[in-house]
């Protein structure tokens, strides 16, 4: 909702929460990563909320956002709760601003996760792929197939007891599970000397025997 519209038109106690969340998903994003947004439509809008760094992936987002119109790019930066898209016309990007802002997608756990767009000016995309690997480090692209994606998945279970020390821990826009050591937030560390029971489930093994032979395999074909 435009600042016109806002001047002639009493707002309701649901829109005036949402407006108070828009600008402070404006004001995060400007404050945590430098991205200034604009009042005027433009081509590009930054999602807030719809990004890897929240749960919700690029077949999740992807739809939501065509409904809108043709999307030209999409970027989604590691790790970053917001994500860039880019329409073919202002037109599709205003539709996509009235339609889209506050509504509710799911995430890769269920958890419902409310979206907030602004519009940017021309998004830098080069300057926001991620940078090159650092020597000695390699991306093996598909190593895991949908079939060991689906297998690894399964092998969670997440009705164990709570009072498991592996049990979930919930979060606010996500479900995680420890294994090896429990991961405190508070810190971003782990107490090495309180190592949790249990280990890794079993499937794992075999992934891991499987990743060794392919970095043995590049390994040789880096030497030779």
């Amino acid at each position: 909702m435009d600042s016109n519209h806002q001047s002639n038109y009493k707002l309701s106690k649901t829109e005036k929460k949402f407006l108070r969340k828009q600008i402070k998903a404006k004001h995060t994003l400007l404050r945590h990563e430098g991205i200034e947004t604009v009042s005027y439509a433009t081509q590009s809008l930054v999602v807030a909320n719809g990004g890897l760094g929240n749960g919700v992936s690029r077949n999740q987002l992807l739809p939501v956002l065509e409904k809108c119109g043709l999307v030209d790019a999409l970027l989604m930066p590691p790790n970053k709760p917001y994500s860039f898209a880019r329409y073919k016309t202002t037109e599709e990007s205003k539709r996509a601003y009235v339609t889209l802002n506050g509504k509710e997608v799911v995430d890769d756990l269920g958890q419902k996760i409310i979206l907030y767009l602004n519009f940017v000016e021309k998004v830098q995309w080069k300057e926001l792929r991620p940078q090159a690997l650092p020597p000695g480090l390699m991306v093996v692209e598909e190593i895991i197939s949908s079939e060991e994606e689906k297998m690894l998945l399964e092998s969670v279970d997440w009705t164990e007891d709570t009072d498991n020390q592996n049990s979930q821990k919930s979060l606010k826009h996500r479900r995680v599970k420890h294994f090896g050591y429990e991961f405190h937030y508070e810190n971003n560390n782990v107490d090495k000397d309180k190592p949790l029971s249990g280990g890794l489930p079993d499937i794992c093994d075999s992934f891991l025997e499987k990743w060794l032979r392919e970095a043995e395999k590049n390994l040789e074909v880096g030497i030779h």
